[in-house]
Parts: C-alpha cells; structure tokens; sequence
C-alpha cells in the first residue's frame, strides 16, 4: 500500500480542481489510498453521447453518476463509464470503466480501462480491486496501475502492481507480479518477474525468471536464467552470472568473471578469484567444480 499513497499523492492537487461536485476528489482519493473498494461493472444512472465539462461536476452534461458513450470534451470532467474519446484539458475522472481514448494532464480511471491513456503529467487506472485494465499507459511524469496488460511508456516513473507486456521509463520501472520487459535506468520490482530486465540498476525481485543486462543486478530469492553485468547478485542462483563481481548465497550453475563468490556451491566457477564459502578450500583461483 506505501507504494499506492507515493503515486497517487501526485494526483492530489490536480483533482481537488473537480469542485463542489457530488463524490469530492479528496473523498475518491482517500478511498482508493486507504480502503481500495472491490470494483463491480455498472450502468450509470442515465446516459449521454457527448458531454461537456468545465470544473468537473459543479458545470457539465450531466453528473458523476452518468455515462458517456461517445464524446467527453472539457476542462476538468467527472463521470462513470466514458468511451470512446475523451478529452480533457486539466482532469478527466470515471468512477467505473473507461473504453477509448482518454487525453489530458491528468487521467484517472478507477475501474478497468480499455484503451488508451495519455496524459501530459499523470496517467492512472485500474484503482479499485479485480479491475485488470488492458491498454497503453504514456505519462511525463507517472504511469499507475494495479493490474495491465498492455505498454506502460514514462518520462519518469511507471509503477503496476501485476501484469505482462513492456514498461518503458526514462526514470524507473516498478512493479510486483510483471511477465514481459522492462526499460528504464532503475528496474525495481516485488515478487516474481518473468521476462528481461534492461537498466542500470535492476534488482529487488523476490523470483526472477529471464535476463537482467545492466550495471547492477540484483534478485533477492531464486534466479532462474542470465544475468549480465558489473555486479551480479542473486540468492538461489539456478542459471548464468556474467559479470565483473558475481555473488550469490546458493549456486547451482555457472559464475563467470573477475571474482565470484558463493557460500553453498553446487555448480561451476571461472575468475581469476572464486570463493565458496562451505568448500574444504574456500578459495580458489581460475576454475571451480563443486557438481
């Protein structure tokens, strides 16, 4: 949940711009920080196929409650479901689902979205529980959502709790339970990634299935495949670590570099230095099989 309040908080001061409408931002907001409710799919209260919005409830078609099917153009625009294009300068809100396009500065969709989100701040979706989103996500500053399939493209951060496809920062990428790629300078995630992993820095998987290339790469529980780069880290390494330091608590493969480091070893060594920290010679220089 820390890692909800820190994005979502950069939503704040653009969505207090909605107004006196019925549901206040702040309220909406709070709920989705604190207490994120289950989603369930709904009709709005009545529906229109173009609405306009200037401050997001307080002068619009219609209320929060209501649906748009065709057209939302506005400043700042507050709705349920929403498709197929929506526009809005400031701040476009749907309560449910969104199906389109949506563009402005910042997009916030609490149920699934189905489509595409372009924001020129922040873009978020996907807030409320069992709402997995399938899309695209493109943001100057910040890319949110609990659960996407689908291309995450930021300027600066992309954070989604699980889902497959490719995230793409500037800054970094985070994320829980991801299968496919991630780009950026930072690569940080939770649980289990299934994929590769191109960055300066990729660590903090507690599983890690693929390729991680970069500087650093780091898995805190079992690696299962390739790491590249200049310090390799992993806690059960099932696989290949290539690099100049490769370290590891658990080995049952290949350290390949300047000097490789393992405490329970079981696979092979090659460096100019290789040390095991259970072995009858813990150190050992060029070559070492423990099999």
């Amino acid at each position: 949940m820390h890692a909800r309040n820190a994005f979502l908080a950069l939503v704040l001061a653009a969505a207090a711009a909605r107004g006196a409408g019925a549901d206040p931002a702040e309220s909406a907001i709070a709920r989705w920080i604190d207490q994120p409710a289950p989603y369930a799919d709904s009709a709005g209260k009545s529906s229109h196929p173009v609405a306009f919005g200037l401050f997001g409830g307080a002068a619009e078609t219609g209320s929060p409650a209501d649906d748009v099917s065709v057209l939302r153009l506005g400043l700042a625009s507050d709705h349920h479901n929403v498709g197929v294009l929506d526009l809005n300068l400031f701040y476009g809100h749907a309560g449910g689902r969104e199906r389109g396009l949506q563009f402005g500065a910042v997009n916030v969709v609490e149920g699934p979205l189905s489509g595409v989100q372009l924001g020129l701040l922040v873009s978020v979706c996907g807030v409320l529980e069992n709402s997995p989103s399938t899309g695209a996500q493109a943001a100057l500053l910040v890319n949110y959502a609990d659960e996407l399939d689908g291309v995450q493209f930021g300027l600066a951060f992309n954070r989604r709790g699980e889902g497959a496809g490719l995230q793409l920062g500037a800054v970094a990428n985070f994320s829980d339970r991801f299968r496919g790629i991630q780009l950026a300078a930072i690569n940080m995630d939770g649980d289990d990634i299934r994929g590769a992993q191109l960055g300066l820095v990729n660590a903090g998987a507690k599983e890690f299935h693929g390729l991680q290339f970069g500087a650093i790469n780091g898995c805190a529980g079992e690696q299962h495949g390739l790491q590249v780069g200049l310090l390799n880290t992993a806690g059960a390494m099932n696989g290949v670590q290539f690099g100049l330091v490769n370290m590891a608590t658990t080995s049952r493969g290949w350290q390949i570099g300047l000097y490789n480091d393992v405490q329970h070893a079981a696979g092979v060594q090659i460096g100019l230095a290789n040390w095991a920290s259970d072995a009858e010679f813990p150190l050992l220089p060029f070559f070492r099989s423990s099999f």
